[in-house]
């Protein structure tokens, strides 16, 4: 009963932030999904998500699962607010979870943007990310041989990091796949994601960027 209470609460906060975010009042969303990660954290079954041994029971996962979800949204919207540094400390925690094998979790989004805001940030190069891209790419893949095959987003994913350690000709692949499960707005969305991030190294790693004008293409095109 407890567990099922906080399953609820947590899914009731991630409405609220949601509303919150779409009514323009990022704080209120923060303030939702922060009660919420407390309540995880106040929870026994919380400690053994990453200490456990053997293969998480389906409640660990459940509750990693919304943990994630939850750590992905707050650092989001805490970067939308100018909380840098709170923002990565979210990203961070819930990029632990997303990597962790035991766990087996569908979802990569604070794996990765834990990654690259130091690079829209200015504070990390590509070379001091590419042990965490490799890894990313590794926890993607093996999120693609599930759940996640048929996902434009685990591609998009896949793909960023692969362009980012100049892995061009399979990052292309992942983009058409990418494009090809997509519509037109996920597609636009995922061009302005990679144009952010050819901005933000243009001045620092113009080969980089470089690759990245390649891989947007004429048009917005993505491979």
């Amino acid at each position: 009963a407890d567990f099922d209470g906080l399953i609820a609460r947590i899914k009731v906060r991630k409405e609220e932030a949601k509303d919150a975010r779409e009514d323009g009042d990022v704080e209120a969303a923060i303030t939702a999904l922060a009660d919420a990660v407390a309540a995880v954290e106040a929870s026994p079954l919380q400690a053994t998500l990453l200490a456990g041994t053997g293969r998480a029971s389906s409640s660990e996962r459940l509750l990693a699962g919304e943990l994630a979800d939850l750590l992905g949204m707050l650092g989001g919207n805490q970067r939308r607010a100018g909380q840098g540094d709170a923002a990565q400390a979210s990203f961070e925690r819930g990029r632990e979870l997303e990597e962790s094998d035991r766990l087996d979790l569908n979802s990569s989004y604070s794996l990765v943007n834990a990654i690259t805001l130091p690079l829209l940030q200015g504070q990390r190069s590509v070379a001091d990310q590419a042990a965490a891209l490799q890894r990313a790419i590794g926890a993607i893949q093996r999120q693609l041989q599930g759940e996640r095959r048929t996902d434009r987003w685990a591609w998009a994913d896949l793909a960023l990091c692969q362009l980012l350690l100049g892995e061009t000709s399979a990052a292309a692949r992942s983009h058409r796949r990418a494009s090809e499960l997509g519509d037109d707005e996920s597609t636009r969305s995922m061009v302005a994601g990679l144009a952010a991030m050819r901005g933000a190294l243009a001045g620092r790693e113009p080969a980089v960027a470089e690759q990245i004008g390649q891989a947007i293409g004429d048009g917005g095109r993505l491979g």
